[in-house]
């Protein structure tokens, strides 16, 4: 009964904060774009020549957005944090398979007292086994991933993106703060 309660307040709120965010964000969009556009066309022939949907392109901007990419990279940031040693390196790991193939190649090419034909046939092996190796290693790891996100009928469910909720939130603390000076 409360969630439906917040639900509808939610709802209630959202229309007039998404229209006047959305007013806010065309404005200050024209604000900066009118003028920049004009001086490029102006003093820029290469300018000139862009087709206008790349000139749009270039005015896109959105302080909110930008906002909810730093909070996503918090959240990124703090699930790393709390991830043990043997984890982290199994994440980089699967991140990173063919840096880590690359690495290798670069330590084997370092012996000075091997000839370039033994330095290439060395590297070709310790290739082939790192990438069998790590292959499999990857296939393991994306195979536990994937049974984690499996309920009791076999079906996978990807969580919603539900980041439009705090940026209503936080517009609607802030118009409720400006209220009150």
């Amino acid at each position: 009964m409360q969630a439906e309660r917040s639900r509808s307040v939610m709802q209630e709120l959202a229309g007039p904060v998404v229209h006047i965010t959305a007013v806010q964000g065309i404005h200050g969009r024209l604000a900066f774009a009118l003028p920049t556009s004009y001086i490029l066309n102006r003093r820029w022939a290469y300018y000139r020549q862009l087709p206008p949907s790349l000139k749009a392109f270039g005015v896109i901007s959105n302080d909110a957005g930008a906002h909810e990419l730093d909070i996503l990279q918090q959240r990124v940031q703090d699930r790393w944090d709390k991830m043990g040693p043997l984890e982290k390196l199994k994440d980089v790991a699967g991140r990173h398979e063919y840096g880590l193939i690359g690495g290798a190649f670069g330590w084997i090419m370092r012996d000075k007292y091997q000839t370039m034909p033994q330095k290439i046939v060395q590297a070709r092996m310790w290739a082939q086994g790192l990438t069998i190796g790590i292959l499999i290693a990857a296939g393991a790891l994306t195979h536990a991933r994937r049974q984690q996100a499996v309920d009791e009928h076999g079906l996978r469910h990807i969580e919603p993106d539900h980041s439009w909720r705090d940026i209503v939130e936080q517009t609607s603390e802030a118009d409720t703060n400006e209220r009150r000076t």
